[in-house]
């Protein structure tokens, strides 16, 4: 061997130890904590993090700088209780029969993976909205909140101060998870309060396509941003708890949204707007080169295994059932495998109220897959009116501002339209060019091939997860029964008496 080799091989060895100090540091010593924080309906509006100047996230901003920005997180459905189930099981909606519907009987059958670490002997907990609205029950017949404490109230006026009080209980030495849902941005909202904080309608640089550019738009979504900002003041409060307890450094915090914004076209629709959400993660023993951002599709049935394979867990052990997400932990340590350039979304029935016809009501049923910038829909009933009948209010909308102003532009106003209206068996958008989704591309000829490969494409992933809807099984959705149909249906007597008989 040379003189030069020979002394090669020796700053090799002498350095091999420092690198390995050096990538043990890097690696968190312990199985991490895991902080769970989600927003109820809102869109990707968190400040820095998304280039929305008329929203203010301080908290956010800085969890982003010190962590990763998901450019691509979709949640499988645009309504609170499939997204959470989806969420807690990860599993799509279809595969979870009731729970595939807005205001349910959750399945007993399905375990979260939150009743699975919890049963394994880790430490969860959590505040706020969970899973809801609906009626989730353990096999025995008991109120179940998914192993994540009693809720704690929707409107948690000092989060960090319930993140504390956990924290005292829990075991040194054995990680947690906790979840804290917000009821920020849901409505109803207080009129003007966006004005009367200061904010300009000059201030929101876009509005999106399928809305009038109005002053009455612009207030509205300056009120939106007030709850956001509200909603930010939470993740400080707990991120704030959190550090005071020293364990915030190998403490993965996440925070979301369920869903999009309640606004007209966008929550309980299946455009991107609807789907795709704001995904914030950070973890300062974990993440390898913090501050990047994150291009690859990521959806919520990924949290799951996720969460599972942090805390070093298959959840198999405890009873769940196969989950279909997949785990994105090489995208937290920046060494990407396989292939993430498509997700697919969907839904089933948003309103039992909303539709004539049959006790439970009829849902509108679509699946569809975003692959690269293209987004295709199937809507496998356009006969059906996507927000229920006109003549019974469109209540699968929320009431606001917005609605007020959509219903009242029409049924032949483009807003109208947009919001309300029927559309085609097929959709396909470009969202390179068309983000709002307003132009169908789906019989465009130069898209044809497209069409077709992503048609085929949904269609044999949705065959692979059992989904009903493409079994030819699809009607089993609109007769799961509802609790919020049952207590609709039942007769004012009935009513006064349960009253009476209530503890």
């Amino acid at each position: 061997m040379r003189l030069f080799d020979l002394s090669l091989l020796l700053i090799a060895l002498l350095l091999s130890p420092l690198a390995a100090i050096g990538a043990a540091e890097a690696t968190p010593k312990t199985k991490p904590n895991v902080l769970f924080i989600i927003a109820d309906d809102a869109s990707r509006h968190f400040g820095e993090a998304y280039g929305c100047k008329w929203v203010k996230t301080p908290n956010i901003d800085r969890l982003a700088k010190q962590g990763l920005v998901f450019d691509n997180a979709y949640t499988p459905t645009s309504k609170c209780a499939p997204s959470r189930a989806a969420i807690l099981t990860g599993r799509n909606p279809w595969q979870l029969e009731d729970a595939a519907n807005h205001q349910p009987y959750f399945p007993a059958k399905f375990m979260a993976f939150s009743e699975a670490l919890s049963k394994a002997g880790f430490q969860t907990g959590g505040a706020g909205k969970t899973w809801g609205p609906g009626e989730a029950k353990l096999p025995d017949g008991s109120s179940r909140n998914f192993a994540l404490g009693d809720g704690g109230g929707k409107n948690a006026n000092d989060p960090g101060a319930g993140l504390t009080a956990f924290l005292k209980n829990c075991k040194p030495g054995t990680p947690f998870f906790y979840w804290f849902g917000s009821h920020n941005p849901h409505r109803a909202y207080e009129r003007d309060s966006g004005i009367a904080a200061g904010k300009k309608t000059s201030d929101i640089d876009r509005v999106p396509g399928y809305w009038p550019d109005n002053d009455l738009i612009r207030r509205d979504m300056l009120d939106y941003a007030i709850e956001v900002e509200a909603y930010d003041a939470q993740v400080g409060s707990l991120v704030a708890a959190l550090e005071a307890s020293g364990e915030a450094k190998n403490t993965l915090v996440i925070v979301t949204s369920d869903h999009g914004m309640p606004f007209p076209r966008v929550k309980g629709h299946t455009y991107d707007d609807a789907h795709h959400i704001p995904f914030v993660a950070s973890w300062p023993a974990g993440i390898v080169t913090p501050g990047r951002r994150v291009s690859e599709f990521i959806s919520f049935i990924d949290l799951a295994p996720t969460f599972l394979e942090l805390f070093g867990f298959d959840g198999k052990a405890q009873g769940m059932s196969p989950i279909t997400g997949r785990s994105f932990t090489d995208l937290l340590r920046n060494a990407p495998t396989g292939d993430r350039t498509t997700v697919i979304v969907g839904r089933e029935r948003n309103d039992v109220l909303a539709r004539p016809g049959s006790p439970s009501g009829l849902g509108y049923p679509v699946r569809a897959i975003r692959s690269g910038n293209l987004f295709y829909i199937h809507n496998f009933a356009s006969d059906r009116w996507p927000c229920g009948n006109p003549e019974l209010g469109l209540k699968d909308t929320d009431a606001s501002p917005s609605k007020t102003l959509a219903i009242d532009s029409g049924e032949k106003d483009p807003f109208w339209l947009h919001a309300f209206g029927k559309r085609p068996t097929e959709q396909l958008f470009d969202l390179s060019h068309d983000p709002d989704c307003l132009t169908n591309l789906a019989s465009n000829p130069d898209f044809a091939s497209n069409v077709v490969a992503l048609r085929e494409k949904l269609m044999s992933e949705l065959k692979q997860q059992q989904d009903p809807r493409v079994l030819g099984q699809g009607d089993v959705f609109d007769h799961y029964p509802s609790p919020r149909a049952k207590a609709a249906e039942a007769t004012p007597e009935k009513k006064k008496k349960n009253k009476k008989t209530m503890p």
